[in-house]
């Protein structure tokens, strides 16, 4: 299978889905993506095969059955095109071989009636073209496929964050769409898959520091999932989030000159006044001075990998207790013990010792008494786990 031409039939699908929202099936916008359609598919079979079958989930995309791996970009695009059909009840779409230029126009028609009316007008198939709902998660059945999603999800998230900062530093402006797109990914599979997010954050070379930009990066991952964990709704997530990134582009306590990069930048959008708010409250309470939840909660974070920062060698469990049994100065003690509730007694990525054996927390369960117990594989020779 050419991933290539499988690259350009769903490349083709998400721009006829965004001039659909513009024109009407005659305009000569539309009639080129058709053209366009018809002459990938062609392409498509001529290389033997008899069918396209292309799986859209939320976080995954499928060509024959194929995971088919994207870029960032490629994934934006490939999300918003599985949520447009998705809405239609086309979470699986199929092309045989002996689709005609009148299975496609009817398709289109549909697809277009569909977009204007915000109901399903799509008929269950168009001759040789067909869809239906989608069943099940995909990642369900790749049982190991969220954990790699999250891995380039967050090196994404690095990639972004370290060009923002150099950009930065050279005197430009750079634009947050980028950084907001990468976040919202990560906010909306954290709610699902949050555990290895924590493990990415957690890791650490006890040789040297991270660099500002991990810091910043695994800030914003523990500020997300702690908002998970207090049921924050997502534009409140985005925030903490971006105060997380953000708070980074300025080195001073002063709560005053925390807040001044964000004034250089236009995107914001309308949660700027809560950025503002946030950023400076954490560096507020940092001083001892009043600051609301946010602004607590994102110090409460930033404390924790301060502390991970200055105390390579502590283990993660005897950071978390300390900062819960008030042995940290300045922390709202209530949120630094929600704080180890969301950690855990034995935090996700630390390292314990168990019947004389290396062993790394993967997760938490509870006990019978509904308290988190960590979930553990021991490290075998090589530093190497099992599955």
């Amino acid at each position: 299978m050419s991933i290539e031409l499988g690259t350009k039939i769903l490349l083709t699908l998400y721009s006829l889905g965004s001039v659909l929202k513009l024109y009407e099936i005659n305009n000569s916008a539309v009639v080129r993506q058709m053209d366009s359609l018809e002459a990938s598919l062609k392409d498509f079979f001529a290389e033997g095969s008899d069918e396209v079958k292309l799986t859209l989930r939320a976080d995954e995309f499928f060509i024959n059955d194929q995971l088919f791996k994207v870029d960032l970009q490629m994934y934006t695009r490939m999300r918003e095109l599985a949520k447009s059909l998705g809405e239609f009840d086309y979470g699986d779409l199929r092309f045989s071989s002996n689709t005609s230029r009148a299975d496609i126009e009817g398709f289109v028609q549909g697809y277009s009636d569909s977009l204007r009316s915000s109901k399903s007008q799509l008929k269950p198939q168009y001759g040789g073209i067909s869809g239906k709902k989608a069943v099940g998660s995909s990642a369900a059945a790749f049982r190991f496929e969220p954990n790699k999603m999250a891995i380039w999800l967050y090196a994404g998230l690095l990639d972004v964050v370290e060009q923002l900062y150099l950009q930065y530093r050279n005197g430009k402006t750079p634009s947050l769409l980028p950084l907001r797109r990468s976040l919202q990914m990560i906010i909306d599979n954290m709610k699902e898959h949050g555990g290895i997010y924590q493990m990415l954050s957690a890791i650490r070379d006890l040789e040297k520091q991270r660099s500002l930009s991990n810091t910043r990066v695994a800030i914003a991952i523990d500020a997300i999932g702690m908002g998970i964990f207090l049921d924050f709704s997502s534009l409140v997530l985005m925030d903490l989030a971006l105060c997380g990134i953000l708070g980074g582009l300025s080195k001073s306590d002063s709560a005053i000159e925390s807040v001044k990069p964000l004034f250089r930048f236009s995107g914001l959008g309308t949660s700027s006044v809560g950025l503002i708010l946030t950023l400076h409250d954490a560096r507020a309470a940092r001083q001892g001075q009043n600051a609301g939840v946010l602004g607590n909660v994102l110090m409460i974070v930033e404390s924790y990998h301060r502390l991970l920062n200055e105390h390579l060698a502590t283990p993660l469990p005897d950071l978390v207790r300390q900062m819960a049994n008030g042995k940290v100065e300045g922390l709202d003690q209530g949120l630094a013990q929600l704080f180890a509730r969301y950690k855990g007694l034995y935090p996700i990525g630390s390292l314990l010792l168990v019947d004389g054996a290396n062993a790394i927390v993967m997760g938490h369960g509870n006990n019978e008494v509904g308290k988190k117990r960590p979930i553990i594989a021991k490290i075998r020779r090589g530093n190497l786990i099992p599955d």
